[in-house]
């Protein structure tokens, strides 16, 4: 089995991390919609909106660190071609 270069490492601790930091915002963002939602007196968007908004963001930015994370774990492989 080949050795990993420190590129590699890099991108595969992006592609296990980024996910999980998305996750976790989003379901902290949803949470605080609902507690906005709870607290207040319409329940329009008005009071739920800004949490929505994060909590896509969060969804995005795992989504974009994991795919950065692949890109340097394929650029990150050793450039020899030994057999």
């Amino acid at each position: 089995m080949a050795k990993l270069t420190t590129l590699q490492k890099f991108g595969i601790a992006l592609l296990v991390v980024s996910p999980l930091v998305g996750f976790l915002g989003t379901v902290a963002s949803i949470l605080l919609s609902f507690s906005a939602l709870e607290t207040a007196e319409n329940s329009g968007i008005g009071a739920v909106g800004d949490n929505i908004r994060n909590a896509l963001l969060f969804t995005g930015g795992g989504i974009v660190g994991s795919l950065i994370g692949l890109v340097t774990f394929i650029v990150g492989r050793p450039k020899t071609t030994d057999l």
